[in-house]
């Protein structure tokens, strides 16, 4: 079978304002109105507080169209869990440096849901090349699940909480926490690495630096 032509971007306000405007259109079809997520949203396009300048962003591709994304902050900056969530942090306080990386907004849509694996591999990629030493989330329990069956661990920050309300009532039912990046990858680590590994990759961002990022 023919693997799916996956393609991905990473960019920020700044450097492409168009993508921007299309994963705000992205975030508004899977969020609002796939999820049913009560958020704010003007003109059909899904955006908060949180999406400043400082943001990174990632586009995932199918066939050239965005079907899935995520947003990153570093952590030293306000970011959406520890200002919207403190209560969420019971265990242990939310980190406020520079070395871990918050990542919102994290999701594909329903259609192309396979292709959820191959974002996580974007998002583990992003963070070895920010040299991150955790990524700091909000994760609904069934990506706690999915996590964990793709090999990567996760460390909670505090108890189970509801986070909202979808628009038919039900509980949207949340954790806190983070995934650490391990300095001596397992073999499951590794493959879901290598799903990206000759992905052509856009990178307006300049996360990469000088890596070779297209097959």
């Amino acid at each position: 079978m023919q693997r799916a032509p996956y393609t991905a971007a990473f960019f920020s306000a700044a450097t492409r304002p168009d993508l921007v405007e299309i994963l705000f259109e992205l975030r508004h079809a899977l969020f609002v109105r796939e999820l049913g997520w009560s958020l704010p949203a003007v003109r059909g396009r899904e955006r908060d507080q949180f999406d400043t300048d400082d943001a990174i962003y990632c586009g995932l591709y199918i066939a050239g169209e965005m079907v899935g994304c995520f947003r990153a902050i570093g952590c030293e900056r306000p970011y959406l869990a520890q200002t919207i969530f403190p209560h969420m942090a019971t265990y242990r306080p939310y980190p406020a440096n520079a070395g871990y990386v918050e990542i919102s907004r994290f999701g594909v849509l329903t259609a192309h849901r396979q292709a959820s694996v191959v974002l996580y591999s974007l998002l583990i990629r992003f963070a070895l090349a920010r040299s991150a030493v955790a990524l700091v989330a909000l994760a609904e329990l069934s990506h706690e699940r999915l996590l964990k069956r793709i090999g990567l661990t996760t460390s909670r920050y505090g108890n189970v909480q509801i986070v909202g309300f979808r628009d038919d009532g039900a509980w949207i039912l949340a954790v806190a926490g983070e995934i650490p990046i391990p300095q001596e990858p397992s073999s499951a680590f590794r493959a879901l690495l290598s799903l990206t590994q000759f992905m052509e990759i856009s990178d307006a961002s300049s996360i990469f630096g000088c890596e070779r990022l297209s097959a």
